[in-house]
C-alpha cells in the first residue's frame, strides 16, 4: 500500500508524538483529552481488544495505564506515524490502511477508538469502525467539529496561507533578496516597491490571525533580510525555496482537515450508520472545555449489546 497523502508522512516524521491538534497554552496535549480517554478506559475487562483507527503516532494509547494488560492494535494510512507509535508502545500491533477499508474480521474488538482520525476517510468510514465492534463492545471517538474551535482556527490559517501563495510572497521575497545583493540601487528600489505590494496583505493577515505558516514565513524572511550581511544569498533563497514546499504541504493538510470536519447532518448520518450495524445508545454531542467558547470536537459514543448465546 502507498504511504499517506502528500504532506502527512512528513508531518509525522517531523512532529512524532508531539503532533497534537488540540493543545494547551504551553503547546502540550490538552489535559481535557487525557481526562476523556482515561474515563473511556475505565472498567475495561483485563485483556480487552482495543483498536485505534487512524491512530497517528498514538495519542490515545498514551493515556492507558502502564499495567493495562490489554491487546492493542492501531491502523493508520501513514506508515511513518505507526512507526513512531511502535517506538513508544512496542506491544501495539500496527496496520497500514485507510480508515474506510480495514482488512480485519467483523466484531474483532471490545473497544474501537479514534481521535481526530476516522473522519478523514469520510462519513462512510464510520460504518467500517462500527463493523469492528464486538458484541458487548463500545465505540468511543472525538471527531473534528465543523465551525468548532479547531476547525475555525484551521480555516483561518488556511485562508492566510492561501493569500501568501496567491500573492506570490515567496517569489517577491526572492527577487528582493537578489536585488539587495546586486549592488544596484535602482533594482533594489523596484524590488522593495514590488515586495511591499505583496507583503502588505500577508502582514495584515498576521495581525488578523497570528498562528500559522504565514506568520512564520513573514517573520522568518524579515529576520533574514534585516541581517542579510550575515548570510550568503544562497542561504536566504534556499530557505525561501524550502518554505515554498512547506507552504504547499501545509495548505494541503489544512484543506484535508477542514474537509474532514463533521457537520450536524454528518453526525446524524453517523448515527444512522451505527444503528444499522446494531450499535445502541448512539450519542453525538459537543465536546467542550471551559476555556473555549466553541466546541472542540464531536464526542461520539455507542455500544453493541452483548451476545446471549
Amino acid at each position: 500500500m502507498n504511504d499517506a497523502p502528500e504532506g502527512w508522512s512528513e508531518y509525522w516524521e517531523k512532529e512524532g508524538a508531539g503532533g497534537e491538534v488540540f493543545v494547551n497554552a504551553q503547546g502540550e496535549a490538552h489535559p481535557a483529552l487525557a481526562e476523556f480517554w482515561q474515563a473511556a478506559f475505565t472498567s475495561l475487562a483485563a485483556g480487552s481488544r482495543i483498536i485505534d483507527i487512524a491512530s497517528g503516532a498514538g495519542s490515545v494509547f498514551a493515556h492507558l495505564p502502564g499495567d493495562h494488560g490489554h491487546r492493542l492494535s492501531a491502523s493508520d494510512i501513514s506508515r511513518t506515524a505507526l512507526e513512531s507509535l511502535a517506538q513508544r508502545i512496542p506491544e501495539v500491533t500496527t496496520l497500514v490502511c485507510s480508515a474506510d477499508d480495514i482488512p480485519l474480521d467483523d466484531a474483532s474488538f471490545d473497544l474501537v477508538v479514534t481521535q481526530f482520525g476516522v473522519e478523514y476517510a469520510g462519513v462512510a468510514a464510520f460504518d467500517e469502525a462500527a463493523r469492528l465492534v464486538a458484541p458487548g463492545g463500545r465505540f468511543v471517538g472525538l471527531c473534528h467539529y465543523r465551525d468548532g474551535y479547531i476547525d475555525s482556527d484551521n480555516r483561518a490559517q488556511l485562508g492566510e496561507a492561501r493569500i501568501v501563495r496567491e500573492r506570490g510572497f515567496i517569489d517577491a521575497a526572492i527577487v528582493l533578496a537578489k536585488a539587495a545583493f546586486s549592488g544596484d540601487e535602482a533594482q533594489l528600489k523596484r524590488a522593495q516597491d514590488e515586495f511591499a505590494v505583496v507583503a502588505t496583505p500577508v502582514g495584515e493577515g498576521m495581525r488578523r490571525h497570528r498562528k500559522g505558516i504565514h506568520t512564520y514565513l513573514f517573520q522568518g524572511f524579515r529576520r533574514l533580510y534585516e541581517h542579510r550581511r550575515q548570510y550568503d544569498l544562497a542561504d536566504i533563497t534556499g530557505w525561501l525555496d524550502a518554505m515554498r514546499g512547506e507552504l504547499d504541504k501545509t495548505i494541503d493538510r489544512l484543506e484535508r482537515m477542514c474537509a474532514a470536519a463533521l457537520s450536524a447532518d454528518d453526525v446524524a448520518q453517523v448515527q444512522r450508520l451505527f444503528e444499522a450495524r446494531g450499535l445502541e445508545d448512539v450519542h453525538c454531542t459537543p465536546f467542550e472545555t471551559p476555556e473555549n467558547q466553541l466546541p472542540v470536537a464531536w464526542k461520539v459514543t455507542a455500544h453493541k449489546e452483548a451476545s446471549h448465546e
